[in-house]
């Protein structure tokens, strides 16, 4: 789990960077069509980063609300990705390319981190299964209580 959480403080800078270029090209007068584009890039980028980062220790302390907004939150990042690959296409942007392919890359990588069955079962989202000998104690009794079982 500990690894999961650095790979998504690890994701922030690529977000970071998107955003950052987004703005940029914002900035320097496209035509107006591509504007509004940048302008939703950089906010989701802003966003999906700041909300990677704030959700990395939480996450770490388990709950499965937590996980699962990780989760939904590295899903909206991968639709980040293509999205400034696209921008980058129209607008014939070589950092803003290389920017969406680190993205692309990070986001891969860090949702392949969030969906593995071993942070599922920390986070108490896949179905555990608890052997006669794990039930004996306070803690099998708190796993009981905690599984219904």
């Amino acid at each position: 789990m500990r690894q999961t959480c650095v790979l998504m403080f690890a994701a922030v800078p690529a977000y970071g960077f998107l955003a950052y270029l987004a703005g940029d090209r914002m900035l320097s007068g496209p035509s107006e069509d591509l504007v509004g584009g940048l302008r939703v890039l950089m906010v989701l980028a802003a966003l999906v980063g700041l909300v990677l980062a704030a959700l990395a220790l939480p996450v770490r302390r388990g709950g499965d609300a937590l996980c699962r907004a990780a989760q939904v939150t590295a899903v909206v990042g991968m639709g980040v990705a293509p999205a400034g690959l696209y921008t980058a296409a129209r607008l014939a942007d070589t950092p803003l390319l290389l920017a969406g392919l680190l993205v692309a890359a990070v986001t891969i990588i860090v949702n392949i981190a969030l969906w593995s069955t071993g942070v599922r079962r920390w986070c108490g989202l896949g179905s555990p299964r608890i052997s006669e000998r794990d039930t004996r104690g306070s803690l099998g009794r708190w796993l009981r209580g905690k599984l219904g079982r």
